[in-house]
């Protein structure tokens, strides 16, 4: 198998995720790649945090986490309630309209996750699920050229192990 298959399964795959999702989320109100779903899902896990923190959680920059969060405040969905002793941090917080709209995101990742894995032995869905944590940690830990001229060493070169 080529190295360029995983990146086209990961994409095939992500791309099959979205459209089952899309249609679910957009009749919640929820539009697709805007980050506001995975926070909402991830506040039914851990609500009341900083916004830091949900950033971290969510693996989302603070100026997109931002603006998600000024929609979804807007929306009703959650409260900025300030951190006690600390002028400039808040916590982010659930509103009961946002708690039973979370539950409602979580119903529809449930059903993506369950359509996902279907077929897989706990086995094999343990092996991939460590060769993915791998594929990320390879990822976080790489910076990519800011020229072509200047690659890395062995940027763009596939190394063959001889016989």
């Amino acid at each position: 198998m080529e190295k360029q298959t995983v990146r086209k399964l990961m994409v095939r795959a992500e791309r099959a995720r979205k459209a089952l999702l899309r249609p679910y989320f957009a009749s919640l109100g929820i539009t697709l790649g805007q980050g506001h779903a995975k926070i909402l899902d991830n506040l039914l896990d851990k609500d009341h945090i900083t916004q830091r923190e949900l950033a971290d959680i969510c693996h989302m920059d603070a100026t997109t986490i931002s603006r998600s969060l000024d929609k979804l405040e807007e929306a009703g969905y959650l409260v900025r309630e300030r951190e006690p002793g600390c002028r400039r941090s808040f916590f982010i917080c659930l509103t009961e309209k946002g708690l039973s709209q979370a539950k409602k995101v979580r119903l529809g990742f449930d059903f993506v996750d369950a359509q996902l894995t279907a077929g897989l032995s706990p086995q094999a869905l343990e092996a991939f699920c460590q060769n993915l944590e791998q594929m990320c940690r390879n990822l976080e830990g790489c910076e990519i050229p800011q020229t072509p001229e200047s690659p890395p060493s062995g940027f763009g070169h596939t190394h063959t192990p001889l016989p």
